[in-house]
This record gives structure tokens, sequence and C-alpha cells, in this order.
């Protein structure tokens, strides 16, 4: 009896461990780029695996040693398909960023 409960919890649970991982959001820049983007990926994960998965070498603008991540211009498949890979932490906008407004009054 007890191991017929065990074997039914298990099936229970089981989907829930297999369920795809939720697509990664793309966080959107004050001023972007357009279909410029940075990705960063989780530890351990593999940068020429990830870039290999979306063929995207040539579109590769950037790549970094002291983030696990890169940059460049990627299409919107590309970009779907870097959402649904479970090896992506963040996608975000490339942009221009400021280090100071000036303000005329």
């Amino acid at each position: 009896m007890f191991t017929k409960n065990l074997v039914v919890l298990a099936l229970s649970i089981l989907p829930v461990f297999s369920a795809p991982s939720p697509l990664v959001s793309v966080e959107r820049a004050e001023d972007p780029l357009p279909v410029r983007y940075v990705v960063v990926l989780k530890e351990g994960a593999s940068r020429l695996d990830t870039i290999d998965s979306i063929n995207a070498t040539s579109s590769i603008t950037h790549e970094w040693d002291i983030i696990n991540g890169f940059a460049g211009t990627f299409s919107t498949d590309e970009v779907e398909a870097l959402k649904s890979n479970p090896d992506v932490l963040s996608i975000e906008e490339d942009g221009v960023v400021r280090t100071q407004h000036i303000v005329s009054q």
C-alpha cells in the first residue's frame, strides 16, 4: 500500500519537474538601440553553445569574461530562441546610457 501511494505521488509530481522553464523577459532600455541586446548566461553555461544554438555567430558584437554573457544584433526569432533557452539568465535591450543630464533653465 505504501509503495503504491509513493508511486502515485511521484507520478503526480513528475510533470512539475519536467515542465519547460518559463521564458526570460526582455528588459527594456530607456533609450534603446534597435535590434541590439545584451545577454547574460547562468553560471557554468557555455557561451559558445548558446551562440551556436541560435546561429548568431556573425551578429555577436561583444563577449565578456567578467560576466558570462555577450551582446549583438539579433532578429526577433533569435531573441525568442534566447528567451526560451534554459541557460539564459537575462536579456536586455542595448541602449544609450548617460551619466549626466543637462538641464537648462
